[in-house]
C-alpha cells in the first residue's frame, strides 16, 4: 500500500523539491540538469571524447534498461561521511530494476530494494519516490536510503541558476585532507565562508574554453571577503612561482592550467571566482 501511495502522489514537482528530500545536516550537496545540459548540446562535450563505456555499465544499460544518456533528465546528491545519497529523475523501468537486483544478489521487499556494492560492507538501496523520480543511497547501512522518503523539509535559499553545481560542506572544507594538494590550499582559504558553491555553466563564445567554473563563497563581510580574495591571489601566484621554479608550464589537460587561470572579485560580502575550463581537461578526466 506505501508504494501505491507514491504512485498516486507527486512529491517531486521541481528541481527544488528534489533537493529538499536529500538529508539534513553538513553535507557536500550536489545537482545536474542532464536535460538542460542535453538540449544545450553541452552534455556530450562534458563527457569527454571517449565515445564507449566501460563493459561494467554497458552492461548495467542491458539489464536495468536504464541509459543515463537517454533517460536520466536530473539528480541531486549528497554526500555525508561514508554514505552517498542520489536522487534521480527521469524515465525508469521498476520490474527491469528489480530483476537486476535480484539477478546481483539483492532482494527486494514491497518498494525497497538492497543491492551489495562492489565495495565490501556496503550496500545499494533504492526505491521509487514516484514513477519519474528514484532514490539512491549507497552505505554500510542497507536501509540508509529510507532517509529519503519525503517529508516535510524544505529548502531555505534559493538554488544556483548554473546548471551543475556542488555546494561544499564545512567538514570538507576544515578538514580537506582528501582533496588533491593544489585544490586543499584553496580549501584552507575558504574555511570561514559558508556556503561555498562550485558551479559549471557554457563559457562566453570566443574565450576558448568549453566551460566556466565559477566559485561563490558568502563571508562575514566585506573585509573578510577581501581577506580571502588575497590569499587566494596569492594561493594562486604561488602555484604559478613553484611551476616556473620546477621550470614547467601550466598545462590545460590537468588542475595546474585550471587553477593558475583563476581570477577573483569581491561582490557584497561575496568572494567570487572564475576558472576557464578547457576540453583537454575535460578529456584528460575521463
Amino acid at each position: 500500500m506505501l508504494g501505491i501511495n507514491y504512485y498516486r502522489h507527486r512529491f517531486v514537482r521541481s528541481n527544488e523539491d528534489l533537493l529538499a528530500l536529500l538529508p539534513g545536516g553538513d553535507a557536500t550537496t550536489f545537482f545536474a540538469d542532464v536535460q538542460l545540459l542535453r538540449r544545450a548540446g553541452t552534455l556530450k562535450l562534458l563527457e569527454g571524447a571517449r565515445g564507449q563505456h566501460d563493459s561494467d555499465y554497458g552492461s548495467f544499460v542491458r539489464q536495468s534498461g536504464f541509459n543515463y544518456e537517454e533517460d536520466l533528465d536530473a539528480f541531486a546528491g549528497a554526500a555525508q561521511g561514508d554514505q552517498l545519497f542520489f536522487l534521480l529523475r527521469g524515465r525508469f523501468h521498476w520490474d527491469q530494476l528489480r530483476q537486476y537486483a535480484s539477478a546481483h544478489g539483492g532482494t527486494c521487499a514491497n518498494d525497497l530494494c538492497k543491492v551489495p556494492a562492489p565495495k565490501t560492507g556496503r550496500w545499494a538501496g533504492f526505491f521509487p519516490i514516484q514513477p519519474d523520480v528514484l532514490a539512491v543511497a549507497i552505505a554500510a547501512d542497507p536501509n540508509a536510503v529510507n532517509q529519503l522518503r519525503p517529508s516535510n523539509r524544505k529548502l531555505h535559499a534559493p538554488l544556483p541558476e548554473q546548471p551543475v553545481w556542488v555546494s561544499l560542506s564545512e567538514g570538507l572544507l576544515k578538514n580537506p585532507i582528501e582533496l588533491p594538494l593544489p585544490l586543499r590550499i584553496f580549501a584552507i582559504a575558504l574555511q570561514s565562508s559558508h556556503p561555498v558553491v562550485l558551479s559549471l555553466d557554457a563559457a562566453a563564445e570566443g574565450t576558448g574554453s568549453a566551460f566556466k567554473l565559477q566559485l561563490d563563497a558568502a563571508c562575514q563581510d566585506q573585509a573578510a571577503a577581501e581577506t580571502v580574495r588575497s590569499q587566494l591571489e596569492i594561493a594562486t601566484k604561488m602555484l604559478k612561482l613553484e611551476l616556473a621554479k620546477e621550470r614547467q608550464q601550466p598545462n590545460p589537460a590537468d588542475l595546474t592550467g585550471l587553477l593558475t587561470a583563476g581570477n577573483f572579485q569581491t561582490v557584497n560580502h561575496h568572494l567570487i571566482g572564475v576558472w576557464p575550463v578547457r576540453t583537454e581537461l575535460l578529456q584528460a578526466l575521463q
